[in-house]
């Protein structure tokens, strides 16, 4: 009797090993291993001159017209701040970002010289609408839709166009 605990105890431990491997190989591939996958991007403006202040204060409530949502205005975000703001290049490799992520396609390779910047947006926003070979569904975040603003969304689908073989 003494040694059949001895076993139970043995293949509870390896068990518990085995659950806890899996649980940190899944966070891993989904990004979400004790931190939250979205990040908040600030902007920083620099100090307005006096006839600027009035022109940014029109921005402001232009923005604050959005529900709550700010969208970015002109040149405050790139697609390139998108791109890093957002932990793209964690998964994805692109050389103009210097991104080496693996977890995702290369998009030097995965974006076609057909592929224009609307039809990116929409690889963003429903990733599992285009799946790169290889590659199983729901992998990438489904929420960019509602985490970034359609301007952020845009931006960023027309820096990878410019950025990869999708350039026109």
């Amino acid at each position: 009797m003494r040694g059949n605990g001895w076993k139970h105890l043995l293949t509870e431990f390896w068990a518990f090993i085995a659950v806890a491997v899996i649980a940190f190989v899944a966070g891993l591939l989904i990004g979400d291993l004790g931190s939250s996958p979205k990040t908040e991007i600030v902007h920083v403006a620099a100090p307005a001159s006096e006839g600027e202040e009035a022109e940014g204060a029109e921005t402001a409530e232009a923005a604050e017209g959005t529900g709550g949502e700010t969208e970015s205005q002109g040149a405050d975000t790139s697609g390139s701040q998108v791109f890093a703001g957002t932990g793209c290049g964690s998964c994805h490799t692109l050389a103009a970002a210097g991104s080496t992520g693996e977890v995702g396609p290369n998009l030097n390779e995965f974006l076609a010289p057909d592929d224009d910047t609307k039809g990116v947006e929409v690889m963003i926003v429903e990733p599992n609408s285009e799946l790169a070979e290889g590659y199983p569904a729901n992998v990438m975040p489904q929420d960019y839709g509602q985490t970034l603003s359609s301007t952020e969304v845009h931006q960023l689908a027309e820096f990878l166009v410019e950025s990869t073989p999708a350039k026109p």
